[in-house]
């Protein structure tokens, strides 16, 4: 039984070492890579801030303007962008009380998006999202 004990600690001591080597080659090429890009090694890398600011300025774009149905133009971008990935053109509806919903402009007005392009849609739709704001905040200088 301790023998048994012994070695799951030792397997699990050896995995444990290997992450550990890991993340140290990983530390090294990042170092090596900000090297030949000219920066200083030391300086926090500036591309993990600016995807998590991404994220954060893409969902609360996705959160507040495209659930409002503001007339943003950003949200407008998103919107046509959308319509070409699906196919037609879509638009975004608020039923009381209830999510987002993406609905296509047929020939008969508007219709729901069979289940299998919704989920897609919606996969597009976060995609996309981030997509305009990351090239959005390229666009501006960093603080």
């Amino acid at each position: 039984m301790a023998d048994a004990t012994m070695a799951r600690m030792r397997i699990m001591l050896q995995g444990y070492e290997q992450q550990l080597l890991a993340a140290r080659r990983l530390a090294r090429f990042r170092v090596n890579r900000r090297l030949a890009a000219g920066e200083d090694p030391n300086d926090p890398d500036p591309s993990v801030n600016r995807r998590a600011m991404v994220e954060k300025v893409a969902r609360e774009l996705y959160e507040t303007l495209i659930y409002t149905g503001s007339d943003n133009p950003v949200v407008e971008d998103i919107r046509k962008e959308l319509g070409k990935e699906v196919g037609q053109e879509v638009q975004f509806t608020y039923p009381p009380g209830g999510r987002l919903r993406i609905v296509g402009q047929g020939p008969d007005g508007l219709e729901a998006l069979p289940a299998d392009k919704l989920r897609a849609s919606r996969n597009a739709l976060w995609r996309i999202t981030r997509q305009k704001i990351s090239e959005s905040m390229l666009d501006t200088p960093s603080v």
